[in-house]
């Protein structure tokens, strides 16, 4: 077929209109016919019109088309806003998890180094009250052999 015999734009988009009208029809033999240019740019349309209306011919689609195209547009962005949000949060909730780690070591630390000051300091005060218990006990018999007759 020469160039002089391929359909004009009008019976294309007029083709393609009657294929929507045809939404439930997975016979595209009537299209096929009016596209009369290379396989390729034949499947390259047909699939355009499958996958719905480009900006080209937002004319041509319905209002229902639109609206459904608008609704899945909009739909996507705030899933893909969403997901963003979410990775923000997830990386939010990691780093506060290492912080609390890291807060909860330095309680650990801290609590073990006053774990030990407490240990040592009744340690200490053992040894302290064993030299004091020590002291008395001597103190008393110094004064027994002192002074007889102490009650002591």
């Amino acid at each position: 077929m020469s160039d002089n015999e391929r359909p004009t734009g009008l019976a294309i988009i007029n083709a393609i209109r009657a294929q929507r009208e045809l939404r439930g029809a997975s016979d595209r033999t009537n299209l096929n016919d009016t596209l009369v240019k290379s396989a390729r740019w034949k499947e390259n349309t047909l699939g355009a019109i499958a996958s719905g209306p480009s900006g080209d011919n937002d004319d041509a689609a319905n209002p229902e088309e639109r609206r459904l195209s608008t609704t899945l547009r909009r739909s996507s962005e705030e899933i893909e806003r969403l997901k963003k949000i979410i990775a923000k949060l997830k990386a939010e909730n990691d780093r506060l998890a290492v912080q609390r780690q890291e807060e909860l070591g330095a309680h650990e630390t801290e609590l073990s180094e006053f774990q030990a000051a407490y240990d040592q300091f009744q340690q200490q005060s053992d040894i302290l009250i064993n030299e004091l218990d020590q002291e008395n006990e001597r103190l008393r018999l110094a004064c027994k052999l002192n002074n007889r007759q102490s009650i002591l």
